[in-house]
C-alpha cells in the first residue's frame, strides 16, 4: 500500500527523543563516531517493514530495529550494540529522506520521505514507572535485584533526575546513566552498564524516580564507624577531654600556651583515631601544629591562626556530642568504587608542597560520563629519598597504557576497570588500563566559563562555610576569557596579577602567590601573550576580600600547558627569590598547601557590617590572648551586641552578650569550672561571628560579578 508505515513513524519518534549521550550510552562515543563516518561514505538502505520492526541494510551488515532500539540486533559478529546498529538508529532518526531499496518499494508497506512527526504516544514516564506497583516490578526484576537494589539505594548515593518525555537517571558516584525509551514500558528502560538482563541499575533508577514522585519511600541507612572496642578511653571521655583542654587554653590566655599543651592535643589526636572519630583526629593535630608554630615564634603565626581552629575543633566536638552524624565522624581512608569505564579530558597537571610535610604531582581531568572534575595525584613525604614530583611528571603510569602523567594532562583518554572515590579521586591501581585516544581541545570540556556571574554562583556554593566540609574538585574552574589582559608582579606583596574579562567587561584576576613551586608558573605568565579563545584551568580562592582564580594550566590552540611543570624540569637558579628577598626580606615565603584549597583573608571586608564583625572579633581574640580571669572593658561587647540585635542578627548578639554577662562577675570568674564554661562561651560567639564574616567577606567579593 502507498502511504508511511505505522511502525516507522513511531519509530522515528522515539529515536528522536533520544540525544547523542543516550545512543552512546548503548555502547560507547567511539562507536558512535565511527558510525557517523561511516554514514558519510556510505548511508543505510531499508530493506524491510514490518509490523513490529525495521531492517536496513548497513555497510556489509543487515541490522534490526525494533521498538525498543536497546534490543537492536546486527548480523556482524560483534556482542551487543555494534557500530552498524548505532549507524542505523542515528539514519532513522535524523534522515529527512529514507533509502529505500527495490524489494522494499514492490513490497505492500513500501515508504516514503517521512514528514516530521509528533510523539504518537503521549505517555511520560510518571505515567509509566510512577504508575507500575512494587509487585509489577518485583516481577519484572526479581525479587533479588529488588532487595539489592534497595540495599544499595538506603547507602544514600547521589542521584539526578531528569525527567521530561523521556527518564534520565544518573548515578554520578557509579559513573552509571539509566535512561527510559518512551513506548516501551518497564522494558524501555537500559543502563550505560550495558547488562543484557534488568541489572541492579535499572531498578535502582526505577525506584529513586518513583520516590522522586511520593510515591515510594527509600529508608537510608546511616552509615556510622562504630566506637572500636577495647580503646582506654570511650568517645564520651575523648570528647570531654578535648573540650577540657580548648576550654583550658582559652581560660589561661593563649600567649601562655606551652609544649605541653602541644603533647597533650597530639595524645588526644591518637585517642580520636582509637575511637574512630578520624576528623576530630585531624583537627586536633591542626590544632597542634598552630600551637608548635607558635612556640616556635614562627612569622606566619598569630592569635588568629591559634582561636580560628580551636573555635572550629570546639564547634565540631560539640556538634559530636549532639549528633554524631556521618560527615562530622569522617572516614579514615577513602574507599574507592569500581566504576568500569571512564572517559577522560586531560588538562594539566601541577606539582605543590604542602605544610603536612609532603609534596606531590596532581593531575587534573574532565570526566565527561558524570560532568565533574577529577584528579589522579602521587605525593610522598618531603624528607623520602628518591621521589621528585616534577621528574614524576615524565615518568612511567598513572596506568598501564599511558606513558607518563605528562601524556594524560594532555590528552582525551579511556579508562578500564578505573576506581574512584566519593571526592573524585582517582585510583592509581595496576588493574586499571589506558587507552590514549587523542590531544586535548579545548572545545571537549562542555564545563566552560565564559561569564563571570557563573563563577560567582560557584564560589557561594563553595564558600559556604559551616562544619560541612567541601571537596577541593568543587573549586576547578576552566575559564575562556573574552580578553586577557598583561600579567603584573608585585615585588612588594611578591604576588603576580593578570586580569581576566568576560565579554560584559567584568574582571576576575589570576593570582599567584610567589613560592618555590610558582616561581616557574609566574615566569609562564609572564612571557606568554594567551589569546582570545585561550583557557585557563585555575582553583577558586578568596584573598583579602576578592575573589581570585590560582591558575593551573593554560589550554591553548596548541596543547595543554601546564603552569609550573614545563619541560618537566626544574628551574636551574633562583634568581627570582634572591631578588625579591633582597628587596623585601620581611615577607616570607608562602607554599601552596594541597589540604588547604582555599585561602580565606577576613581583612578585605569593607561593608559597615563587614567592620563590625572583625571588630567583635578581635575583642574576642584579646580576650582569648589574655585570658578568661583579665579584668577589662565589656563595653565593646556590649554595643556590639545590640547593634548585632538591631540589625536582626540575634544569632551573632545572643552568644556575645551572654560572654559579656559571664565575664563581668568577678567571683564567679574565681571558679575554675564557670572559667571554663566562659571559655566554651567565647569559643561559640568566635565561630558564629567567623561564619558571618565569611559570608559578608563573600558578598562583598561576589559584589562585581553579578
Amino acid at each position: 500500500m502507498d502511504g508511511t508505515h505505522p511502525f516507522l513513524i513511531k519509530l522515528q519518534a522515539i529515536l528522536a527523543a533520544l540525544d547523542d549521550d543516550a545512543l552512546a550510552a548503548l555502547a560507547n562515543r567511539g562507536l558512535l563516531r565511527r558510525a557517523r563516518k561511516d554514514l558519510e561514505s556510505n548511508p543505510p538502505t531499508i530493506l524491510k517493514v514490518e509490523e513490529n520492526s525495521i531492517s536496513l541494510q548497513v555497510s556489509d551488515a543487515v541490522v534490526t530495529v525494533p521498538e525498543l532500539p536497546s534490543h537492536s540486533h546486527c548480523s556482524c559478529p560483534a556482542a551487543g550494540i555494534c557500530r552498524h546498529i548505532l549507524a542505523a538508529l542515528v539514519y532513522v532518526r535524523e534522515a529527512s529522506s529514507l533509502a529505500i531499496s527495490p524489494s522494499a518499494q514492490q513490497s505492500p508497506c513500501h515508504v516514503k520521505a517521512l514528514p516530521a512527526i509528533e510523539q504518537p504516544s503521549n505517555r511520560t514516564p510518571e505515567d509509566v514507572l510512577g504508575a507500575a506497583t512494587e509487585e509489577e516490578i518485583q516481577s519484572w526484576a526479581g525479587k533479588a535485584v529488588w532487595k539489592k537494589a534497595l540495599t544499595r539505594l538506603a547507602s544514600g548515593p547521589r542521584v539526578e533526575i531528569e525527567a521530561t518525555s523521556t527518564l534520565v537517571v544518573r548515578f554520578p558516584s557509579l559513573n552509571l546513566t539509566c535512561r527510559w525509551i518512551p513506548g516501551g514500558g518497564l522494558d524501555g528502560m537500559y543502563c550505560s552498564c550495558q547488562s543484557g538482563s534488568v541489572c541492579v541499575h535499572i531498578v535502582m533508577a526505577v525506584v529513586a524516580y518513583r520516590a522522586s514522585l511520593g510515591k515510594q519511600e527509600i529508608q537510608l541507612e546511616q552509615r556510622l564507624l562504630e566506637e572500636s572496642s577495647g580503646a582506654p578511653r570511650s568517645r564520651a571521655e575523648v570528647l570531654h577531654a578535648v573540650g577540657s583542654i580548648i576550654q583550658e587554653m582559652i581560660s589561661t590566655g593563649l600567649t601562655r600556651l606551652s609544649s605541653a599543651t602541644t603533647e597533650r592535643l597530639t595524645t588526644l589526636a591518637v585517642s580520636a583515631h582509637g575511637v574512630d572519630l578520624p576528623r576530630l583526629e585531624r583537627t586536633c593535630k591542626t590544632l597542634a601544629n598552630e600551637i608548635q608554630r607558635s612556640l616556635q615564634r614562627d612569622a606566619q603565626a598569630s592569635s588568629v591562626r591559634l582561636l580560628s581552629p580551636a573555635a572550629r575543633l570546639e564547634a565540631l566536638r560539640a556538634a559530636l556530642e549532639r549528633n554524631a552524624r556521618p560527615e562530622f565522624i569522617g572516614q579514615h581512608r577513602s574507599t574507592y568504587d569500581d566504576i568500569g569505564q571512564l572517559y577522560l579530558i586531560g588538562l594539566g597537571a601541577r606539582y605543590w608542597i604542602s605544610k603536612g610535610g609532603y609534596h606531590g604531582l596532581t593531575v587534573y581531568f574532565w570526566e565527561e560520563s558524570s560532568r565533574t572534575w577529577a584528579t589522579w595525584s602521587d605525593l610522598r613525604p618531603v624528607q623520602q629519598a628518591g621521589f621528585d614530583p616534577i621528574s614524576r611528571f615524565g615518568a612511567d603510569g598513572p596506568w598501564p597504557g599511558c606513558d607518563s602523567p605528562h601524556k594524560a594532562g594532555t590528552h582525551r583518554l579511556r579508562l578500564s576497570n578505573a576506581g574512584r572515590n566519593p571526592q573524585g579521586r582517582l585510583s592509581g591501581r595496576a588493574t586499571t588500563r589506558a587507552l590514549i585516544l587523542s590531544p586535548t581541545h579545548l572545545e571537549d570540556v562542555p564545563d566552560r566559563i565564559t561569564e563571570w556571574s557563573e563563577l560567582a554562583q560557584r564560589a557561594r556554593r563553595f564558600f559556604s562555610g559551616g562544619l560541612i566540609d567541601q571537596t577541593q574538585n568543587q573549586a576547578f574552574v576552566l575559564l575562556v576569557p573574552s580578553e586577557w589582559m598583561p600579567a603584573t608582579y608585585d615585588p612588594v606583596r611578591q604576588e603576580l596579577s593578570c586580569p581576566l574579562l568576560d565579554e560584559h567587561g567584568r574582571m576576575i584576576p589570576l593570582w599567584l602567590p610567589f613560592s618555590a613551586e610558582t616561581e616557574i608558573a609566574i615566569e609562564c605568565l609572564e612571557k606568554l601573550t594567551p589569546q582570545k579563545g585561550d583557557g585557563v584551568l585555575g582553583e577558586l580562592r578568596l584573598v583579602a576580600g576578592q575573589l581570585r582564580v590560582q591558575p593551573i594550566s593554560l589550554i591553548t590552540g596548541s596543547g595543554v600547558i601546564s603552569l609550573n611543570l614545563p619541560d618537566a624540569k626544574r628551574p636551574s637558579t633562583k634568581q627570582r627569590q634572591q631578588k625579591q628577598n633582597e628587596e623585601n626580606s620581611s615577607v616570607k615565603e608562602e607554599s601552596l598547601d594541597e589540604d588547604d584549597p582555599a585561602i580565606v583573608d577576613l581583612s578585605g571586608a569593607a561593608t559597615p557590617l563587614g567592620r563590625l564583625l572583625i571588630a567583635a572579633q578581635a575583642e574576642l581574640e584579646a580576650i582569648a590572648e589574655g585570658g578568661i580571669a583579665i579584668q577589662r572593658d565589656f563595653h565593646v561587647l556590649e554595643t556590639a551586641a545590640r547593634r548585632f540585635e538591631t540589625l536582626g542578627l540575634s544569632t551573632c548578639a545572643y552568644p556575645l552578650q551572654r560572654l559579656a554577662n559571664a565575664l563581668q562577675s568577678s567571683s564567679r570568674l574565681a571558679d575554675q569550672h564557670h572559667r571554663q564554661q566562659t571559655a566554651g562561651d567565647l569559643l561559640h560567639a568566635y565561630y558564629l561571628l567567623r561564619m558571618a564574616s565569611d559570608q559578608e567577606t563573600l558578598a562583598l567579593a561576589c559584589s562585581g560579578l553579578g
